[in-house]
């Protein structure tokens, strides 16, 4: 029997995990989105983003994500 796939997308770009549920940090992570501190997560359909990058999120196939960049950003 083959796993089950969960299909999810992060700023637009589709993710695939065989677990269902994942940490914040796991998801920015899959994303490429490094260090996950600089980030927030929010459930597109959620009003608020998940307050910490070790919340653990129950994600459903066609979940859409939007993660926003709230770290410090370089000056010269």
């Amino acid at each position: 029997m083959e796993p089950k796939r969960v299909v999810y997308f992060v700023n637009g770009e589709k993710q695939e995990s065989e677990q269902d549920d994942l940490k914040v940090r796991q998801i920015l992570e899959k994303a490429g989105l490094t260090p996950p501190e600089n980030y927030v997560l929010k459930l597109d359909t959620a009003v608020q983003p998940y307050g910490s990058p070790d919340v653990v999120v129950d994600i459903k196939s066609g979940d859409r994500f939007t993660a926003t960049f709230q770290g410090p950003t370089p000056t010269s």
